[in-house]
């Protein structure tokens, strides 16, 4: 599966890949491969590891041992990495988007730009 262009993709719909591995670092590099998602899922009984592990993700949104999807539109909504470009929206982000704010244009922004990468609390 590693060998899979799937793999190093961020898939979209009701698709995603399942990896076997052995060790937590194996877990990472292969839940890290595409260099950035908007959400991921974690599945174990031990609370600590996936706490652990969910910080170290580049998702944005983890779930643990649950699916987890986008939200509603009032929880924020944006990716790691690769996987989004530009202000993150969903709640009062999305009117911060594309209003100005006390700075004006020199307002930063949640998201992933060109210049900087910020983020919200996830």
């Amino acid at each position: 599966m590693k060998g899979l262009s799937l793999h190093h993709a961020e898939p979209f719909g009701p698709l995603d890949s399942v990896v076997c591995v052995d060790t937590e670092a194996e877990l990472l590099a292969a839940m890290n491969a595409s260099n950035g998602c908007l959400v991921a899922s974690l599945a174990t009984d031990d609370m600590d590891f996936a706490s652990r592990v969910a910080e170290q993700l580049q998702a944005f949104k983890v779930g643990i041992n649950r699916p987890r999807s986008r939200g509603d539109r009032e929880e924020v909504f944006g990716g790691m990495g690769e996987s989004w470009k530009g202000a993150f929206v969903g709640g009062d982000l999305l009117v911060q988007a594309v209003t100005y704010g006390p700075d004006g244009e020199d307002e930063r922004l949640f998201g992933n730009f060109p210049d900087y990468s910020q983020f919200p609390s996830r």
